[in-house]
């Protein structure tokens, strides 16, 4: 039974990065439910079949960082009522730098990668894969805040508009965070 159970979860390991991509994509289309709980719903379950510990139910908290939104909001969002202006965090970096719109995005961004990558801290505290966890956590932060801001296109599926940045973002956050899980430590 345990060789059907590891075999279920690297196949599982496989697909997950790619639901979350998917979840990513979705969630950028204007579905945020779909990001900001399917991820954290999905990541759980993976990591709670491959560690039976209740204590990986603080993955949820993914819910709070996926919800504080990363919008940076338009130039003149002050005196123009038609203008975005952006998320609450978004507006905080915008006035720090001053209208750089660009480390707005990047700081923004990495701040909601390192709340992503602490809603995962139960995970080395179970495995004890400390190196594994700090290697994953700096690639979750670094993609949030490198790469999801840039644009690649988009692709049609299920009838929506889906942004290629969002799911290549999501795919490989679902997929470090399948690493932590999945590697390193004591199981």
């Amino acid at each position: 039974m345990s060789k059907i159970k590891d075999l279920f979860n690297k196949i599982a390991g496989f697909f997950i990065p790619l639901l979350g991509g998917l979840l990513g994509a979705i969630g950028g289309s204007g579905d945020k439910p779909a990001r900001r709980i399917g991820i954290p719903v999905t990541i759980a379950g993976y990591a709670y079949s491959n560690l039976h510990n209740l204590w990986v139910i603080t993955i949820f908290s993914m819910i709070g960082a996926l919800s504080l939104g990363y919008g940076i909001p338009d130039d003149n969002y002050l005196t123009d009522p038609t203008k975005d202006k952006g998320s609450s965090l978004g507006r905080f970096f915008y006035k720090l730098f001053k209208g750089n719109h660009k480390l707005a995005d990047i700081f923004t961004r990495g701040t909601c990668g390192i709340l992503v990558a602490l809603s995962l801290l139960s995970l080395p505290i179970i495995k004890g894969n400390w190196i594994v966890y700090g290697i994953g956590s700096l690639g979750i932060i670094l993609t949030n805040a490198l790469l999801s801001w840039r644009n690649l296109g988009t692709f049609k599926l299920f009838g929506k508009e889906l942004s290629w940045i969002e799911f290549a973002t999501w795919g490989l956050i679902t997929l470090l965070a399948v690493i932590i899980i999945y590697f390193g430590g004591k199981s």
